[in-house]
C-alpha cells in the first residue's frame, strides 16, 4: 500500500456495527482533541478503507461484527506490512477469556468492555494513549537525554524545525513539480533528518515511504504538513511538562 491523500497524522479508526456504542466511543474519544475520527460500520468497510490509503495511527474495533470480525481485521492488519504496527483496540461486550487471549495473541494493545463506563474507559484509553503517542514521537524529556539538552533548547530546535519547514515545504513541492526529483530528495532528506534527529518517528517513517521511487508532489505535500503538525505537538508535550510555560510563550 502506497500512502495518498487520505492520510492524516492523527486519524483514529472507529469500526462498530452497533451506531450507538459507536458514537458514544467516538464522543468518549472527542473529549480528548487528539484524533480526526473516522468511522466505519463493519471490518469490510474498514477494510475498504484502509486499502484506499487511509493510515490510522490506532483502531478501535468491535470484536463480533457481520462481514468481518473485529479479529479477523486484526489478522488482516497484522498480514500487511503497511498496517502491522499500528495500534489495534478491541472493544466488545465479548467478555470470554478465550477472544482476549486471542487479541492479546495476535497483538492488540488493549481491550475495552462495553457498555462503556466513562471513568474506567478513561483508565484504560489513556494508557493506551501513552503507548500510541510514544511510537509516533518520542518522550521530550527522553530526546533531552539522548542530545543533552535542556528543554530551552529542545524549545529552539522545535521552533526553528518548524520554521524551515515552513519555508521549504513550497520549495520541495516546486522542484517536485518541475521535475527535479533528484534536488527535491535532498531537500527531503534533510526533513528527515531533523525528524530523527528530534525523535518524530512517525513522520519519519512516512518521509521515508513518499521519498522512495519517484517521489509524487501531492503526497509529499501532504507528508511534510504532517511533519510540521507533529513539530507543532511535540512543542506542545514539552512545554505542558515545563514549570514554567511562559518562557517558551
Amino acid at each position: 500500500m502506497q500512502p495518498t491523500a487520505m492520510e492524516n497524522l492523527m486519524k483514529a479508526l472507529i469500526v462498530d456495527d452497533d451506531v450507538v456504542s459507536r458514537i458514544a466511543l467516538m464522543d468518549l474519544l472527542s473529549v480528548y482533541g487528539i484524533f480526526d475520527l473516522v468511522e466505519a460500520e463493519d471490518g469490510a468497510a474498514a477494510w475498504d478503507l484502509l486499502a484506499a490509503g487511509l493510515h490510522p495511527v490506532i483502531v478501535f474495533c468491535d470484536v463480533r461484527m457481520p462481514k468481518m470480525s473485529g479479529i479477523a481485521l486484526l489478522e488482516r492488519m497484522k498480514a500487511e506490512p503497511a498496517l502491522a504496527q499500528v495500534p489495534f483496540v478491541l472493544v466488545s461486550s465479548a467478555s470470554d477469556r478465550d477472544t482476549v487471549l486471542q487479541a492479546v495473541t495476535l497483538g492488540a494493545v488493549g481491550y475495552i468492555l462495553k457498555p462503556l463506563h466513562a471513568a474506567e474507559a478513561r483508565a484504560h484509553l489513556e494508557k493506551i494513549f501513552r503507548i500510541t503517542l510514544d511510537k509516533l514521537a518520542e518522550d521530550p524529556a527522553t530526546t533531552m537525554r539522548r542530545l543533552n539538552i535542556g528543554p530551552d533548547r529542545l524549545a529552539a530546535y522545535l521552533a526553528a524545525f518548524g520554521e524551515q519547514l515552513l519555508a521549504g515545504r513550497p520549495a520541495i513541492v516546486a522542484l517536485l513539480d518541475a521535475g527535479e526529483g533528484a534536488d527535491a530528495r535532498l531537500r527531503i532528506d534533510s526533513v528527515h533528518t531533523g525528524c530523527m534527529t528530534l525523535g518524530l518517528w512517525h513522520v519519519a517513517s512516512q518521509l521515508d515511504s513518499a521519498r522512495r521511487g519517484l517521489p509524487d508532489a501531492r503526497t509529499v505535500a501532504m507528508v511534510l504538513g504532517e511533519v510540521s503538525e507533529s513539530v507543532r505537538r511535540q512543542l506542545n508535550r514539552l512545554r505542558a511538562g515545563m514549570p514554567d510555560e511562559g518562557a517558551l510563550a
